[in-house]
């Protein structure tokens, strides 16, 4: 009896602010990602960091773009690896609202500690309806 009356007393309280319980609000933010020297914002989009001796560093800076008709909050950025190669790569630049068609600057650092090649993927989670952005990233760590 009382798990049914906070269900109702929740319902109660949804519709009495305006909202429908029984709809999923959305976003129809989109988050896309413009690299140097490219063309139009994507959703996904690749970058390679060459040969970087052990030891040193590479940085790509690239801009994040609200392309949506709604804001758009990005709840984390991250990036995913081997189990090894935890940390290699390094992503600046933080989370949350984006208003439509206002770009954040983001960096990714490439900083290999073994010799050999090296692959990750950053990736934005947000509360977009459209695909996740993603960057794959690739390098090669030299003596």
């Amino acid at each position: 009896m009382k798990r049914m009356f906070l269900m109702v007393l929740g319902v109660s309280a949804a519709l009495a602010c305006g909202r429908n319980p029984d709809v999923v609000m959305t976003s129809r933010g989109e988050l896309k990602l413009t690299l140097p020297d490219a063309g139009m914002p994507v959703f996904e989009a690749s970058h390679t960091f060459g040969s970087v001796k052990k030891g040193e560093s590479a940085t790509l800076t690239f801009q994040a773009t609200n392309t949506g008709e709604d804001a758009l909050d990005i709840r984390s950025v991250k990036i995913e690896t081997d189990a090894g190669d935890t940390g290699v790569f390094f992503v600046g630049g933080g989370t949350g609202s984006v208003n439509v068609g206002v770009s954040r600057a983001y960096s990714v650092t490439f900083n290999p500690v073994r010799e050999g090649a090296y692959t990750g993927t950053l990736v934005f989670e947000t509360n977009a309806n459209s695909e996740r952005a993603r960057l794959s990233l690739t390098g090669t760590g030299t003596p």
